[in-house]
């Protein structure tokens, strides 16, 4: 009886050896990758297709709307804040330029064309760079999905392949984007001059080793930008420019940083005119 009770043990541990072991979890490296959250992957060419035919919407309206821009700087009360009719008109060079005219408050009353030169892009260009043609002017790069507004937007990280000079169009800076997951539009933008860091350490170098008047170098301080913008005016389907900050800085010596200015553009009564709404903004 012991004998045939050993035979039988021994034959199933025989039995559990051959067993096939269990397979090994794959490697974090082989598993694709996911937002934090567990988020699905985002392929990066479908997002840019999805975004361009978004970018050919807000295009089809660039010329058919105004809206009231108000232009203040920082250190100045809101009661001074200048007012503005804005709209786009077509222009051969960049294809479209903004127009502003004083804002009167009365529809009747003719008043000239205001030029104001800045020294940064236009809010509303930054809704045309997902065109399909314009798309090769950038470099992007997808980063993660986030929370903004009450919405889950991708943020798209951009840089520009134009060198930066004038600073008046968006393809001389770099930065991110955050577009909405849902509908893909845009929700806010957060750019500075293109290679501006690598730009400042070399400023910044030069200024440090300048010749000096008592103490002070004999040379240019450098001065540095932020530019940042959000989309949170709501019209049926689209969100549009509501408040722009653009920021200016100096660079001291100890490479610390010295808040100069905000010059700071609000928009607001959009009015659109032309539009077949159901064809444009509810797809």
């Amino acid at each position: 009886m012991l004998a045939i009770l050993l035979l039988q043990a021994l034959q199933a541990r025989a039995a559990s050896g051959s067993a096939a072991p269990p397979k090994p979890e794959s490697s974090p490296a082989s598993r694709p990758s996911a937002d934090p959250g567990g988020a699905p992957a985002v392929d990066l060419p479908d997002l840019l297709a999805k975004l361009g035919e978004k970018a050919k919407t807000y295009e089809s309206v660039a010329l058919k709307f105004v809206c009231i821009e108000g232009i203040r700087n920082s250190n100045d009360p809101p009661e001074n804040e200048r007012r503005y009719d804005f709209m786009y008109v077509e222009a051969q060079q960049q294809r479209y330029i903004p127009y502003r005219q004083r804002h009167t408050g009365k529809p009747a009353k003719t008043v000239p064309e205001t030029n104001i030169d800045f020294d940064f892009p236009d809010s509303y260009s930054w809704t045309l760079m997902f065109l399909p043609d314009r798309q090769q002017l950038f470099h992007f790069k997808y980063v993660r999905q986030d929370w903004f507004s009450l919405r889950l937007a991708y943020i798209i990280e951009f840089t520009a392949s134009l060198p930066y000079t004038s600073g008046r169009t968006i393809y001389e800076w770099g930065g991110r984007v955050w577009v909405d997951a849902e509908n893909y539009n845009f929700l806010k933008v957060e750019a500075e001059p293109g290679n501006q860091d690598e730009r400042l350490k070399l400023e910044l170098k030069s200024y440090r080793q300048a010749p000096r008047f008592l103490i002070y170098p004999m040379a240019r301080t450098p001065r540095g930008a932020s530019y940042d913008i959000t989309f949170l005016n709501e019209y049926q389907k689209l969100s549009l420019p509501d408040q722009l900050d653009y920021k200016t800085f100096e660079v001291e010596l100890d490479g610390s940083q010295t808040m100069e200015g905000v010059t700071i553009l609000r928009y607001t009564g959009y009015r659109f005119y032309d539009v077949d709404v159901r064809d444009k903004f509810l797809k």
